[in-house]
């Protein structure tokens, strides 16, 4: 489809799986595996269903509960430290407090910036909490 939209926050690697998870479920083309990576320093880790372009290729297609470790690990790493943070995922200043997480989406046409292969995106994202 392409409208679809995603757009996950929170915390912790169970809640992150049930997104990747449903994230899967809503490719078009019925696949439930991501063939290829790719990191933006703006966007985050961005999975691609078929291997095109910049995107580096997995050695074999990947599930959700494969992509779980590898996910986890991209959001531990130095280079997620180094993605923008703004908007929505900003450390902003509010009358609670905030505490990291990460946010699983896509953007307009249900892609990723221009490559309609880039399926999803993965990024840290300040979860805000109220009083």
């Amino acid at each position: 489809m392409d409208n679809r939209i995603f757009n996950v926050n929170g915390t912790g690697d169970e809640l992150l799986l049930k997104a990747l998870e449903l994230a899967l479920m809503q490719e078009w083309s019925k696949s439930t595996t991501m063939e290829a990576w790719k990191i933006d320093k703006e966007k985050g880790l961005i999975l691609y269903w078929h291997a095109d372009g910049e995107a580096i290729p997995f050695p074999s297609p990947l599930s959700a509960e494969q992509l779980l470790p590898i996910v986890s690990g991209f959001l531990a790493s130095k280079e997620a430290k180094e993605v923008t943070c703004e908007g929505w995922d900003a450390d902003t200043d509010h009358d609670g407090c905030n505490g990291f997480g990460w946010r699983v989406y896509c953007e307009d046409w249900g892609h990723i910036g221009r490559d309609h292969y880039a399926f999803i995106a993965i990024k840290p994202a300040y979860i805000w909490y109220g009083k």
